[in-house]
């Protein structure tokens, strides 16, 4: 290698000191609790704050741009080695400099990520830190939760007329709900901008993603392509995120308690179909007949719902959904979700924590009655 090729690979060695470095946090937040409950109090507040509110000053998402150009740009840089690699002399050099040039990139990437947000896949659970005791359950409690959302996802949609508002003010609305939730529950604190709304040119659904949080930007971003039943509670989820709870189990509850808690009826329609879908899933897995019985009961206008979004979400099935799911599962095993994608059904632990706890509120009345 020419002394001008080899002080440019030198050069860049410093960039790829962040690899390890990166490394070195996200393991100091595998070992320590205590670190982990700094960051998150500290640290991630003022710094999900103060670039929130420089990229909230724009209703279009950041991100989206970010990605697109980052994969037009990796393309033409991967074809123009490539070209350069058959026409052009010294292939070896050229080769190495674009596997320099990548782990430079993923040095970066990897490091910011966790300094942005990876620390708050390790700190205390949301159930940890607000005081929700979850337990394992058993099968007549998983059915009861389950009928008690069928009985709640027919009233909801009696009180809901399937009038749904536009992106911009359901947003507006999602970030209201979750600044007073956060009044019962502190660790949701914080002022964010609303979510924003975003789809790929169309192309954002063939990988089955809802909605994506950002860490780069801090943004809330929600494919606005969605079924608009989806919606609220997928805004809610993003929020969630952004807050600092970063498992996706709980994003989900923290989403469905925003929602049903907001006493507008389209939210909780949306929450009550979020919880609704997780808790179907469970009883299903382990009672096939008991699933089938109380989902009868559902209402006709409810089980219409039910069949759009799933003809929705079918008509994109696909290869791109099924790498996307693979990398989605990788992503979440790799930050401390163990169960990967089946951690999105843990959402109805914390489900049964709150109806053990309703059960017990009213066998409690019903004795000092």
């Amino acid at each position: 290698m020419k002394d001008g090729n080899g002080a440019l690979c030198l050069k860049r060695l410093w960039v790829i000191v962040l690899l390890p470095l990166g490394l070195i946090i996200i393991g100091a937040a595998r070992q320590s609790s205590a670190f982990c409950e700094f960051y998150a109090n500290t640290v991630y507040p003022f710094m999900s704050g103060a670039l929130n509110y420089l990229f909230s000053m724009t209703d279009i998402s950041v991100a989206q741009i970010i990605i697109v150009a980052f994969a037009v740009f990796l393309a033409f840089y991967t074809l123009v080695t490539i070209l350069s690699l058959i026409f052009r002399p010294q292939r070896l050099k050229k080769l190495l400099s674009y596997a320099i040039n990548l782990v430079c990139i993923f040095s970066i990437v990897f490091f910011l990520f966790s300094v942005t947000c990876g620390i708050n896949y390790y700190r205390p659970s949301f159930a940890e830190e607000e005081g929700i005791k979850v337990e394992e359950y058993t099968s007549s409690e998983l059915e009861g939760l389950f009928n008690d959302l069928v009985s709640r996802l027919n009233a909801a949609k009696k009180d809901f007329n399937g009038s749904h508002r536009n992106f911009k003010e359901n947003a507006a609305l999602a970030e209201e709900y979750i600044k007073a939730l956060a009044e019962k529950y502190p660790s949701l604190s914080g002022d964010y901008g609303p979510p924003k709304p975003v789809n790929f040119f169309g192309w954002m659904s063939y990988t089955n993603i809802t909605g994506f949080f950002f860490p780069f930007t801090y943004e809330a971003n929600v494919n606005d392509s969605a079924p608009a039943v989806s919606l609220p509670a997928t805004m809610c989820h993003e929020l969630a995120h952004l807050r600092g709870h970063m498992r996706e189990d709980e994003a989900n509850y923290i989403a469905y308690l925003a929602c049903v808690e907001s006493g507008n009826s389209e939210f909780v329609y949306s929450g009550l179909m979020l919880a609704y879908s997780h808790t179907a899933s469970a009883l299903y897995a382990e009672d096939p007949e008991a699933y089938s019985k109380a989902a009868a009961n559902l209402d006709g206008d409810v089980k219409k719902d039910l069949a759009d979004k799933r003809e929705y979400w079918q008509k994109y099935e696909g290869a791109v959904a099924d790498i996307s799911d693979t990398v989605n599962d990788v992503y979440l095993k790799a930050n401390n979700s163990k169960d990967g994608v089946k951690s999105y059904g843990r959402m109805v632990d914390l489900l049964l924590a709150e109806y053990r706890m309703k059960i017990n509120e009213t066998e409690e009345n019903t004795n000092e009655g």
